[in-house]
């Protein structure tokens, strides 16, 4: 009943039915199919007959012989075999050569063949050194503290309080407005198509030229980010699981800091990911 709700799922369309007997075109026997499916497409039917095995060790190359045998004396235009124990070398090769699919029932639902599934997964950190310049062409007099990226008052061309240069420079980064590539990035704009203007240290305001330079780096961890609901089909000829959804955990920055592998600059992966998550390094205004 597993395979056949999870089939019912991935096609919704379809009529999928369990336990079904068809009279073998051959043979003229009764045969019995575990999962059936239906489609039509146009005048045409379209028939799919779904075996499963629920065995204690993998289906050999004889299973899948007797299988190639029904789809045959049925007239099925696919065959597919699901064993959660898996399929032997031979039984895959010959699979491969009757164009049979073969796949082992996923779902994380507790029962027998509950698995526990976690998608193998590159996180990307991004954090950043920001360096704060200020111009002044003004002919008046200037005067300044050392750390004026804190202190300096920042107004638009009407007057509006912009913030601290730390607080725009920070603001920007965490909201994405900022170069994230990794590299060294020179005299950007602190406000983008804005007059800024601050106070002179006499009281008077004044334009200026506010700029930034990054330094952005990255820290790049592999890891397994565990899926916490899914139901669907492995396939076991590709490794690739069909679903419609599935549903992951929580992503925890502390524990992909201290639990999962760092990679060196250039390293590649274990496995290929199949997801990646590019997160930046985000700050409190204010903090240095």
């Amino acid at each position: 009943m597993l395979v056949a709700s999870i089939q019912k799922e991935l096609a919704p369309n379809a009529d999928v039915s369990h336990n079904v007997k068809i009279r073998g075109h051959v043979t003229g026997e009764l045969r019995q199919i575990d999962v059936l499916v239906r489609q039509k497409i146009g005048q045409y039917e379209i028939l799919v007959a779904i075996d499963c095995k629920d065995y204690k060790s993998p289906v050999d190359v004889k299973g899948v012989e007797e299988f190639q045998g029904l789809v045959t004396d049925i007239g099925a235009h696919k065959g597919a075999l699901v064993c959660p124990k898996g399929f032997t070398r031979t039984a895959k090769k010959r699979a491969k050569g009757y164009h049979i699919d073969l796949y082992s029932p996923v779902d994380t639902d507790p029962h027998k063949w509950q698995v526990k599934p976690a998608l193998p997964m590159l996180c990307d950190f991004r954090s950043v050194a920001i360096g704060f310049g200020i111009s002044v062409s003004a002919p008046v007099p200037f005067s300044m503290s050392h750390d004026f990226f804190r202190q300096l008052q920042v107004f638009d061309d009407a007057g509006v309080l912009l913030g601290t240069p730390l607080e725009i420079g920070l603001n920007r980064w965490n909201g994405g407005d900022l170069p994230t590539e990794p590299g060294e990035y020179d005299e950007l704009g602190l406000t983008t198509g804005t007059v800024t203007k601050v106070d002179n240290g006499y009281g008077l305001q004044v334009p200026v030229t506010l700029t930034l330079s990054l330094k952005v780096s990255q820290r790049v961890f592999f890891g397994y980010l565990p899926i916490v609901k899914m139901r669907g089909l492995r396939d076991e000829h590709t490794g690739a699981v069909v679903t419609n959804a599935f549903t992951t955990g929580s992503l925890s920055p502390e524990e992909v800091e201290q639990k999962w592998k760092r990679l060196k600059p250039g390293e590649e992966p274990p496995v290929s990911p199949a997801m990646m998550f590019v997160g930046l390094d985000c700050y409190e205004v204010g903090v240095g």
